[in-house]
């Protein structure tokens, strides 16, 4: 169970990753708006947290 656990934990730390990474401005039912987060400063916040390589 650890191992099975621990893949959990792995595939959903990285799709919240994915998601806060590969975003883009949307615009919604009636003109509702919601950007995207600053690709740059993501990134940047990341890797200070070694969350990402690089």
């Amino acid at each position: 169970m650890d191992d099975f656990y621990a893949a959990v934990v792995q595939a959903t730390e990285e799709a919240v990753l994915n998601a806060l990474v590969a975003n883009s401005d949307m615009t919604g039912r009636d003109g509702n708006r919601s950007p995207a987060l600053p690709h740059a400063m993501v990134v940047a916040a990341l890797k200070v947290r070694d969350a990402i390589a690089g």
